[in-house]
């Protein structure tokens, strides 16, 4: 009897081309003769970007390593035939699909020794956008290393996270339908926003509609309660029940094959603090603002610089992350809001950035702010939303 193939969001045969080919001219500059990537789900998810990036194999918490050659067959390493099977079927990328029996270290370095590889970079070992520090776990990868003595090891973060960070026609897309995806779910939201339910609910109404709507269910929701002062959004999901007068604040995200799309709802049971609403118009217009700034070739510093000059001509205070990259998960770029000293600060802004933008407008001692955002990528006459709907500090 035939085995039905199971239905997720694949890319095309030209899009994967397109990415090994771009990575392999990275790594023939770099004198790499292969890449590897090892397994962490960490970070929800985002932690194994690259991986997923490589061989479209990833996602719902799947531990899964690779070797990518300079040239010759991609290999993919997974748990055990199950998942040999399973993903045997879900895509069309990557044919050598090996079993880990949850030990990484052996079929990495078995597919290492028949490339002959001497040269091998180390994908994640050093300075993700959200990991400075790596995720690459020290147990497998010292096995590796102790297994080739002769191969000289290096950091490849940088590389992949410069081609990741100009996206495909088809990667935009993908993001604009997570995009779509985020907003039923916000519209969900403010649906069951009311005193006496409880946050554990709306995630959880939440998180419905966002597996319906095709996205996965291992994505982030920030989510906080309270008032008057406005609460962090944070990643821990309470029963705290809402009460009149509460604040709702989000920064929540969708994904569609793993491509994410963020965007922020804030939501008050009843009118606000006028101070608040001001806030919130002020970081609407600074908003629409960017949207118009923000071209191709435009550096990373005269956007902070024009953010900061905007929000501080409004009587505010600029803080927290202003944009960074979104994408399979810890995208670069990454733009500060307070600081002008960042060192990209003479980086350009490409056609094919796809990024959160999310100014914020703080006053004294506010712990988070109220603000407008939602994910955009840059074009080539510009900057374009991905989001539909409108931005606004929605009274329920």
């Amino acid at each position: 009897m035939p085995i039905e193939k199971p239905i997720i969001p694949t890319f095309s045969l030209h899009e994967r081309d397109r990415r090994w080919r771009l990575v392999r001219a990275e790594m023939k500059q770099a004198g790499l003769d292969a890449l590897i990537a090892l397994p962490n789900q960490g970070h929800w998810d985002q932690f194994g970007a690259d991986i997923r990036y490589l061989t479209e194999i990833g996602g719902f918490q799947t531990e899964v390593a690779a070797v990518f050659p300079v040239e010759g067959e991609v290999t993919a390493v997974v748990r055990g035939a199950n998942e040999i099977e399973w993903w045997g079927l879900a895509q069309e990328w990557v044919n050598d699909l090996r079993p880990s029996r949850r030990s990484y270290g052996e079929p990495v370095i078995e597919r290492l020794k028949e490339l002959r590889s001497e040269r091998v970079g180390v994908i994640a070992l050093a300075g993700l956008v959200r990991a400075p520090e790596g995720v690459v776990p020290w147990g497998t990868y010292e096995k590796i290393r102790q297994a080739l003595p002769n191969v000289q090891f290096v950091n490849a973060t940088d590389l992949m996270q410069e081609v990741r960070s100009v996206k495909s026609v088809e990667e935009i897309a993908f993001i604009e339908s997570a995009a779509a995806i985020i907003s039923s779910a916000l519209d969900v939201l403010i649906a069951h926003s009311r005193p006496g339910v409880t946050e554990n609910q709306l995630i959880a109404e939440m998180l419905r509609e966002i597996v319906r709507q095709g996205g996965e269910p291992i994505t982030m929701l920030l989510f906080g309660t309270g008032g008057p002062e406005v609460p962090w959004a944070q990643r821990v999901v309470t029963t705290r029940a809402l009460k009149p007068g509460d604040l709702i604040n989000t920064e929540v995200e969708a994904k569609y094959a793993g491509y994410i799309a963020q965007a922020l709802q804030p939501i008050s049971l009843g009118p606000p603090a006028e101070e608040l609403q001001k806030i919130f118009a002020t970081t609407k217009v600074i908003f629409d603002k960017m949207l118009k700034l923000l071209k191709p070739g435009l550096s990373f510093g005269e956007v902070v610089a024009f953010y900061q000059d905007q929000v501080k001509t409004a009587g505010y205070e600029p803080d927290g992350a202003l944009m960074h990259g979104r994408g399979l998960g810890e995208d670069a770029p990454m733009l500060w809001g307070a600081r002008r000293d960042f060192p990209e600060v003479n980086a350009k802004l490409k056609a094919g950035h796809v990024f959160i933008l999310k100014p914020a407008a703080k006053q004294g001692e506010m712990r988070d702010s109220i603000r407008a955002g939602d994910t955009v990528v840059i074009e080539a006459n510009g900057a374009r939303r991905l989001g539909k709907r409108e931005l606004t500090f929605r009274v329920v």
